[in-house]
């Protein structure tokens, strides 16, 4: 099932949802070129990003800094953290998704 709702997301980025359990869920998300999120956080759930094709970059906050990741193979998020994800490359980035802690939530940054 492709979700065309999800208002984190510039059109570049295209999610399927691929199961969904009580506290987990496993999607694949596409990010096309110039294709990127917007920054938020999750109150309980973890991601885990398994990059399946390209690079993807992860930025978080942490405070006032930003740590800047560019990601071949995995990586993770924790509950609390404020992050989003970009493709800075020309050709696709695709990766599995598994949010696990509980309900799935998006919480915008505040502009």
């Amino acid at each position: 099932m492709t979700d065309t709702n999800i208002p984190l997301a510039n059109s570049k980025v295209l999610y399927e949802t691929l199961l969904t359990e009580e506290d987990y869920s496993v999607s694949r998300t596409t990010v096309r070129a110039g294709g990127e999120t917007q920054w938020h956080f999750h109150t309980t759930v973890r991601d885990r990003f398994v990059v399946v094709r390209g690079v993807l970059t992860v930025e978080k906050k942490i405070g006032d800094l930003i740590d800047r990741t560019q990601v071949f193979d995995h990586h993770t998020v924790e509950p609390g953290v404020m992050h989003h994800v970009r493709n800075e490359t020309a050709e696709d980035v695709v990766y599995i998704m598994i949010q696990s802690g509980g309900a799935r939530d998006i919480v915008l940054a505040q502009t």
